[in-house]
């Protein structure tokens, strides 16, 4: 650089000393900055070195085209311009710029201002899907498909592949428990068309639970179906609301919780050490400290049984496996509702009312694997459905709650079916 320099000011210096100061290879001084030194008329001693010649800081110095002797920073010192900044073009949105490498958010994604230097900036965004598709809204809403979907403000802002994460929550299951041998019944007696739990057991049935962003599926739907179990196989006496956050914060081995749990783990964990209240470890969608010793019981625990002879906390049996549509129907009439492992894809976020069918509408590459409640069955214009509790708050479907095709193992939900029997007081057994 110093070389190209010394060339420029030997072939300027055929114009005497009025020199070429001016160009970004000049070093930077300062020259006038000194002392902010700048003189009127012209002064032959109002001058700096420069390289091998002088610049000059008067009133005088020749400013022309290829005769530039002053000083680099004479226009700004003594003349007090502001130097052009360097342009960038920068990207717009709306009526807002940004400049290269800020960011903004657009529905789920993250969009970063690009600079290129050969054309104008842009605008670059992840292409994640987001939960809610205007595909799915568009084609369900334009096909006879015998549901409806809905735009959920609860998903706006996050992606598919984190709501598959923490809205649903069911890890896969592992090869022991998948071959599970199933519980034939084989009862041959006349089923109802329609059958709900919360009618037929009124004010047994647990409420609808909101897991938040958190995937707890497998703790909420164990813990309201143990809570069913309990009311129904009682009669009533021992009627609570046991707690997801016991599984979510207590059983920890081999679970993963708000990034999903294995239900076969989960069940294990309610058979050998229990659960306890709703009002004594609320739910919080996090883990949390375990309070509880492992061996401990209610009153270790410091929460109030609902009944006197209550000592030890709320245990489940062995869980079985139900796989035939009629000994599914049959327990949910004995016992109560029964836990039912689903595939949900991005469809499914969109469920309003009807009786849902998967679509191709939207993302079909991404899934999960999703665990719910049956609490019951029907029929609408001769189609048979399931009547399903969700775990994603009042706001969304039915109240909270789905229908689903029976009889066709849709979306997989009649593959994996558990059931379970409450260890309810003796004095409390239902006869």
């Amino acid at each position: 650089m110093a070389y190209t320099l010394q060339i420029a000011l030997l072939l300027c210096g055929t114009v005497g000393l009025s020199l070429c100061y001016s160009g970004p290879d000049l070093p930077p001084g300062p020259y006038c900055g000194i002392s902010n030194t700048c003189c009127k008329d012209r002064q032959d001693g109002c001058s700096h070195r420069i390289l091998d010649s002088k610049c000059y800081c008067d009133q005088f110095c020749n400013r022309t085209r290829g005769h530039d002797d002053c000083c680099p920073d004479y226009p700004q010192v003594c003349l007090g311009e502001v130097p052009p900044q360097p342009i960038a073009n920068g990207c717009k949105h709306g009526r807002t710029f940004y400049a290269p490498g800020d960011t903004r958010i657009e529905d789920c994604h993250v969009c970063e201002c690009i600079h290129a230097p050969q054309g104008d900036d842009y605008w670059q965004c992840d292409r994640d899907p987001c939960i809610m598709s205007e595909d799915v809204l568009r084609g369900v809403s334009q096909s006879r498909l015998g549901w409806r979907a809905a735009n959920y403000s609860q998903f706006h802002g996050k992606k598919l592949k984190d709501g598959l994460i923490y809205k649903l929550g069911t890890l896969p299951l592992s090869r022991e428990t998948a071959r599970l041998g199933p519980i034939n019944l084989d009862k041959e007696i006349a089923y109802p068309p329609h059958f709900d739990a919360r009618t037929h057991w009124k004010n047994y049935i647990s409420p609808i639970v909101d897991q938040g962003w958190c995937g707890s599926d497998w703790a909420v739907s164990l813990a309201t179906i143990v809570s069913d179990r309990f009311a129904i196989q009682s009669n009533g006496a021992e009627k609570v609301i046991l707690s997801p956050q016991t599984l979510l914060s207590c059983n920890v081995r081999y679970q993963q919780g708000c990034r999903g749990g294995n239900i076969d783990t989960a069940w294990i964990f309610a058979k050998n050490h229990g659960l306890v209240d709703e009002e004594c470890f609320p739910y919080e969608a996090k883990i949390t400290r375990c309070p509880f010793k492992k061996r401990g019981d209610l009153f270790s625990d410091g929460c109030r049984p609902v009944v006197p002879q209550r000592t030890s906390r709320y245990k489940v049996g062995p869980p079985g496996r139900l796989i035939k549509e009629h000994d599914i129907m049959y327990d949910i009439m004995q016992s109560g509702p029964v836990q039912a492992v689903m595939t949900v894809y991005q469809d499914f976020f969109h469920y309003q009312d009807g009786i849902y069918r998967r679509t191709r509408f939207g993302n079909n590459e991404l899934k999960g694997l999703h665990s719910v409640r049956i609490v019951g069955w029907g029929e609408e214009n001769g189609q048979k459905y399931w009547i399903v509790a969700n775990s994603w708050g009042t706001q969304w479907g039915e109240d909270g709650y789905f229908r689903i095709a029976r009889g066709e193992n849709e979306s997989d939900i009649e593959r994996f079916v558990v059931t379970v029997l409450s260890d309810v007081t003796e004095a409390y057994l239902r006869k």
